[in-house]
């Protein structure tokens, strides 16, 4: 068998069995990585957060220092991605979440989608309407479900 044929059927038969992936409610690690998974878990713990509250309680979590320059360029990264507001207080920031991780996650996964149809139009909504015809049907009906709750 070719390799390209052996490759397709080993990538569609992975997605077939990764359907259980599927009905499990996303991570904020897979989005954001382990430490802006970790800041962002201490900010909403918080509510208003400085660099230096973030990052006494990393090292009070994980056991382990970080610089506050990294914590610092996290936050700051956070902010300019619009997950968290920040208002000037002397020489630094206190920075809030502006939504909790569910909503959060709902609203980058939309963005995702929508740049991906816009990106790629038709080819892209062909590819999901594949997939979808791949799914088992109870886990089809599932998603059908979810989509008219929110539409």
């Amino acid at each position: 068998m070719h390799a390209l044929t052996c490759a397709r059927m080993t990538s569609s038969d992975a997605r077939i069995g990764d359907d259980a992936r599927l009905t499990e409610d996303p991570r904020i690690e897979g989005v954001l990585g382990p430490l802006g998974a970790a800041i962002m878990r201490i900010v909403w713990a918080q509510g208003e957060a400085t660099v230096r509250s973030v990052a006494d309680q990393l090292e009070q979590e994980i056991r382990r220092p970080h610089a506050y320059t990294t914590v610092m360029t996290i936050l700051g990264r956070l902010y300019e991605r619009g997950l968290l507001d920040r208002t000037k207080v002397g020489r630094g920031y206190r920075y809030r979440p502006r939504a909790d991780e569910s909503e959060l996650l709902a609203s980058m996964g939309e963005r995702a989608v929508d740049q991906i149809v816009e990106r790629y139009g038709t080819a892209a909504l062909r590819r999901f309407a594949h997939h979808l015809a791949d799914l088992d049907p109870n886990l089809r009906a599932r998603l059908l479900e979810l989509a008219d709750q929110a539409g």
